[in-house]
């Protein structure tokens, strides 16, 4: 068997070498990189090459990238900023990283993190940078944010007017605001450690909230007397939840104290009106009661007055006057008693007036009959009273159920006649 001439198939790694060294194997290996890759001259330094990644990032062709500086490419801020960072890794040598903006050719501006070596000519001479970039704008924004907000929980948490705490299960403060110095002569950093127990006034009321917290993990407007390190008491009202530990952190309470004392004395304020208010109002339903008991009895009494004067006047007084009208008189004599009848009469009409009301236009004879009968008088004393017969009396009184409308009804007379005065 013929051997193979070894000059004829060279080893695989002499092939792999000679295809190292070819540009534009090494151009598509750089452009297969997702990463901006660039190198450049170090006398000159305009670009040598760079990957397709790098020519997109600036937004340019590299063909229009390769034999430029950086002074034709970008602002000259920027440029001279990049040109510093050269010559200072052309004099130490070494790896070079650090942070600065680049500009896109559409104007846009980009956070990178640049990172530079040198590299050597066959000869040993300095030949150059290579360098990557990559993006850390987003990464930038996020950290913006993350700053702002960590700006604006730490103004919340030293502005915060109620009592932020976490502690542990077993009371230990890990964390406290700011505002508890308006409650207590020391400095927050002075009660990290503590137990938040030796501020409950109350011993048993720590048991119902650790109670009440493990059942439910969280406890609303939870109100406990509390007493700061100087002995003074104030009302807070707690709203909490036990928050999961996580890795290596144990779980712990997190939660807000807020001061309601002014609330709670104002309440008390208004319980004490409230009660005093109530009492006054029991006084014054007593005062109105007896009020209302005293009109009564005057109410009666009044009644009672004028029965008297009506009954006086009319069995007593007027019948007298009639029967001496009757006998022999002088005409002084007469118009005195005349004057004395009319004068009784109008003391009494107001009386008789409320009765005419409630007898239905009775005919004054039928007043005069019906108070007789109402104050107990026999027919035959009317008659003799009024100077009239029996027979008249009973018309009277037949005409007196009539306009009642109590005719023919078994209605005493008498009893109806006491109900209307």
């Amino acid at each position: 068997m013929k051997k193979r001439n070894q000059t004829e198939n060279p080893k695989p790694h002499q092939d792999s070498r000679e295809r190292y060294r070819d540009p534009h194997f090494l151009q598509k290996l750089l452009d297969s990189i997702p990463t901006p890759i660039f190198y450049k001259d170090a006398r000159s330094g305009v670009y040598l090459g760079g990957n397709q990644a790098f020519g997109d990032f600036l937004g340019r062709k590299m063909e229009d990238v390769v034999g430029k500086t950086v002074h034709d490419i970008a602002p000259k801020n920027l440029a001279e900023r990049y040109e510093r960072a050269d010559q200072e890794l052309f004099r130490t040598g070494g790896v070079q990283t650090y942070e600065s903006p680049v500009m896109h050719a559409d104007g846009t501006t980009h956070n990178v993190i640049f990172c530079k070596a040198t590299f050597l000519n066959q000869d040993g001479s300095l030949g150059g940078l290579i360098g990557s970039l990559f993006d850390i704008t987003d990464l930038k924004e996020v950290e913006e944010r993350l700053r702002e907000s960590e700006a604006r929980y730490r103004r919340n948490f030293e502005n915060i007017q109620d009592i932020y705490y976490e502690v542990g299960l077993d009371g230990a403060i890990l964390e406290i605001s700011p505002s508890i110095e308006r409650y207590s002569p020391f400095k927050r950093e002075e009660l990290i450690g503590r137990s938040v127990y030796d501020f409950y006034a109350d011993k048993e009321r720590r048991t119902d909230f650790l109670q009440d917290i493990k059942e439910k993990g969280y406890v609303r407007d939870f109100e406990i007397q509390l007493r700061d390190l100087q002995g003074a008491l104030f009302t807070g009202s707690i709203t909490a939840a036990i928050l999961p530990g996580e890795g290596e952190r144990p779980p712990r309470i997190v939660g807000s104290i807020r001061d309601i004392s002014e609330r709670k004395r104002a309440e008390e304020t208004l319980r004490q009106r409230e009660e005093e208010l109530s009492i006054k109002s029991r006084n014054l339903e007593e005062v109105n009661t007896a009020l209302k008991v005293l009109l009564k009895q005057r109410d009666e009494d009044r009644k009672e007055m004028e029965e008297n004067v009506l009954s006086n006047v009319k069995i007593s007084i007027l019948p007298r006057i009639e029967k001496l009208k009757e006998g022999p008189l002088t005409h002084h004599q007469r118009a005195c008693l005349e004057i004395l009848e009319a004068q009784m009469k109008k003391i009494i009409s107001p009386f008789l007036h409320r009765i005419s009301q409630a007898c239905f236009d009775l005919t004054p004879q039928e007043i005069r009959v019906a108070d007789f009968v109402k104050n107990g008088n026999a027919t035959k004393e009317i008659a003799d009273i009024l100077g009239i017969s029996i027979k008249t009396v009973d018309y009277h009184r037949d005409n007196i159920r009539r306009k009642l409308g109590i005719k023919n009804h078994h209605t005493n007379l008498r009893s109806f006649l006491l109900k209307l005065s």
